[in-house]
């Protein structure tokens, strides 16, 4: 893996019946900016662990089947201010973006055991069952060519 890029994993919450994705809302921005869970692969933790832990983290539970797991990585860039000001905060400094492994997994619990207050200052606000499609119109500009690629890899465009 290159270390231009911070190593990764990203989970797609899956519902076959209503053929619907989990997306959910950043917290702390002005902007309406909606996304699937990720976080960074920590040293020494397998890809599986790191989703795990950032499922934990991010949303409350970890109750999940994987369905598919796509050994293709898929990067994209941070844009330049989010570079700088990642250069800034002295983190991840050496990062000019990221490389992703997705995930397309199935929630084993209901939405109402989703705690997002699980670790720390949270990352998401709220969360929406939305079609693929719809939800990639939700992500932020400089993601969502990453995330049609996934979206397209895990089958669900």
């Amino acid at each position: 893996m290159s270390h231009a890029f911070r190593a990764n994993v990203a989970a797609v919450i899956w519902d076959a019946q209503s053929r619907r994705v989990l997306m959910f809302r950043r917290a702390g921005h002005s902007y309406q900016a909606w996304q699937f869970p990720q976080g960074g692969v920590d040293s020494g933790e397998s890809e599986e662990e790191a989703l795990h832990r950032e499922l934990r983290e991010e949303i409350g539970t970890d109750a999940v089947t994987t369905l598919k797991a796509p050994v293709r990585r898929i990067r994209y860039h941070y844009p330049r201010g989010i570079r700088k000001r990642l250069q800034s905060l002295k983190k991840w400094r050496s990062f000019r973006g990221q490389q992703q492994r997705w995930f397309l997994v199935r929630l084993e619990c209901g939405t109402d055991e989703l705690d997002f207050q699980q670790h720390g200052t949270p990352e998401f606000d709220a969360w929406a069952w939305m079609h693929p499609r719809e939800g990639l119109r939700q992500v932020v500009p400089f993601k969502r060519k990453a995330y049609r690629k996934a979206l397209r890899q895990l089958g669900l465009l």
